[in-house]
């Protein structure tokens, strides 16, 4: 199973840089000493701290003493028509970045779109051709690199292929910008955009109805149990708001693929999300 993109420590470092606390404001506000906050930064675990620092920064503190624990675990989702390809993006020189690309097809009609390119098209393109699948269009949640590497790989691959984004991509001209609550069909299955904004403004998840069940593929809106960093207030408000009324505002059952970590669903981020939980 694919693990879990964010530990807890990332969490809350996600959550403290969308409310504008820094760790001395961490510490006032927890009426604690700075390096009580720094050492617990490193790595070393406190539960009163823990529920001191989910009150002040807004997180359910079951959720997140949960994740802590490693008790709450994402289920084991298969779907048919959903296939999940992974990729390496070194983010620093410390740090390489799993990345997830998703293909949805139709085996009878023999179709396929894709969500994203992670950095590498190789092992997605030998399935195409295994498959005999034709990709009729590659739908980007995002723009960043980890996310649209490989994109030119695939348009070598499938030059008919349409590119649907939030906004073109300069000098290719079969991008377009794709047009919200609009469905999109694609044989069995049928497609429509949501704004998703916060991680990046032009942030979208897909919403793909004709599968055995509902399916939003988010990019880096929603992890399981966490979501995309935010690098300003605005834009975690924003986060927080879109994904509510967005996404999980949506069918229980329905499945998040999002662009790192395992598959999940909206019910079970209700529950366990540190940042969504509703218990």
């Amino acid at each position: 199973m694919v693990p879990l993109e964010d530990s807890t420590i990332d969490i809350l470092k996600k959550a403290s840089i969308g409310k504008g606390f820094g760790e001395r404001e961490l510490a006032k506000q927890c009426q604690c000493s700075l390096s009580a906050i720094q050492t617990f930064f490193k790595g070393n675990y406190s539960e009163a701290l823990l529920e001191s620092l989910a009150f002040i920064l807004d997180l359910n503190y079951q959720a997140l003493r949960m994740h802590a624990l490693g008790h709450s675990k994402p289920p084991k989702i298969k779907l048919n028509g959903l296939k999940g390809f992974q990729s390496e993006f070194p983010y620093s020189p410390q740090l390489t970045l799993i990345v997830n690309h998703y293909l949805v097809s139709d085996p009878v009609q023999k179709t396929a779109v894709l969500f994203d390119t992670g950095t590498s098209a190789s092992e997605c393109l030998t399935y195409l051709e295994q498959e005999n699948l034709n990709l009729k269009a590659i739908c980007i949640t995002h723009q960043h690199k980890d996310h649209t590497h490989a994109l030119d790989a695939y348009r070598s691959a499938f030059p008919e292929a349409i590119i649907y984004a939030a906004r073109v991509f300069p000098k290719i001209a079969e991008s377009k910008v794709i047009k919200l609550d609009t469905s999109y069909s694609f044989d069995r299955f049928t497609m429509y955009a949501l704004a998703t904004p916060g991680h990046t403004e032009d942030g979208l998840s897909f919403a793909i109805s004709g599968l055995e069940r509902p399916l939003i593929l988010v990019g880096d809106a929603l992890f399981a149990h966490s979501q995309g960093g935010t690098h300003s207030q605005e834009a975690y408000r924003s986060a927080l708001h879109s994904n509510r009324e967005q996404v999980l505002s949506l069918a229980g059952e329905s499945v998040l693929a999002p662009g790192h970590g395992p598959l999940t669903t909206v019910a079970h981020e209700l529950k366990y999300n540190p940042f969504y939980a509703e218990n």
